[in-house]
């Protein structure tokens, strides 16, 4: 659906995939043959994975993201931050974004210690070229401090305001 889709627009498409599909052999084979058939749509398609399911499935993880970065694609954690102990794995797969989980987001402007997280993993994120995106941003005066914080982009009712 994606690829039909991308092919009547100009914009990017993402594509959330599911920690179980990662060990499906059968869905990644018919995916990496539909995407090896349009190459050209490769680069407007940034697909993502929640983060319990890429840690779950670590392994399948990061095979897939070597094979879709292969064909010009983008990859991406989503709901980051509920699993910071094995956060370290995230380096070695050279992801294009992560998206935070809403957790660490909602209530940010009142909460020092959040501030403080996601200051400093923004900072790590940036010097390897990995984009922060918050998700679930409610009020203006979170979607202010994640600015200043270096979060690069948002999702949230206060974004579609």
């Amino acid at each position: 659906m994606a690829i039909d889709h991308l092919k009547t627009i100009k914009d990017d498409v993402a594509v959330n995939l599911a920690g179980e599909t990662l060990g499906n052999w059968t869905f990644r084979n018919d995916l990496f043959d539909l995407l090896r058939s349009n190459p050209e749509l490769c680069p407007r398609l940034w697909f993502e994975v929640p983060q319990y399911g890429a840690f779950k499935h670590f392994e399948a993880f990061k095979e897939l993201c070597r094979s879709l970065k292969e064909l010009g694609c983008h990859v991406g954690v989503e709901y980051f931050g509920q699993r910071l102990s094995e956060s370290e794995k995230l380096i070695e797969l050279g992801l294009d974004y992560i998206k935070l989980h809403p957790s660490l987001v909602q209530g940010i402007s009142t909460n020092l210690g959040n501030q403080e997280f996601v200051k400093r993993f923004c900072d790590i994120a940036h010097n390897m070229g990995i984009i922060v995106i918050a998700v679930g941003v409610r009020t203006k005066e979170d979607l202010d401090e994640l600015k200043v914080l270096g979060v690069d982009a948002a999702t949230g009712p206060i974004v579609n305001q």
